[in-house]
């Protein structure tokens, strides 16, 4: 499993990884501070699971998740968009972006993450 995860948050990246680390499965982690160098490598990159959090100040994770999209094609890699809170207004909006696209309050939740991989 290879996970893209993207947060301006150093702590948030750290608090994730690690909860990534205690799930039952392999994963390879690549962690970015930055969206744009995020979306630099993954253009270079294929990553299965793309992990972003909603609120970032260069690029929203819907901007994110956009421009990604332009490049990936009709296959894109599973979703996950991280938030303090989530709403019906918010989850139209990624919905109408891609079908495809979780949104899940944070923190990562390990179970569900494990869920939507087994």
């Amino acid at each position: 499993m290879r996970i893209a995860l993207i947060d301006d948050n150093e702590i948030d990246i750290f608090v994730n990884q690690k909860l990534i680390e205690t799930a039952p499965f392999e994963a390879s982690i690549r962690s970015f501070l930055n969206p744009s160098e995020g979306l630099s490598n993954l253009k270079e990159s294929e990553a299965d699971l793309i992990i972003v959090d909603n609120q970032m100040p260069q690029l929203t994770g819907y901007q994110f998740l956009e421009q990604l999209l332009t490049f990936v094609g009709s296959n894109p890699p599973k979703m996950i968009v991280l938030t303090a809170s989530v709403h019906e207004d918010l989850i139209n909006q990624y919905q109408e972006l891609h079908q495809e696209i979780l949104l899940w309050e944070k923190p990562l939740n390990v179970a569900n993450l494990t869920s939507l991989l087994a």
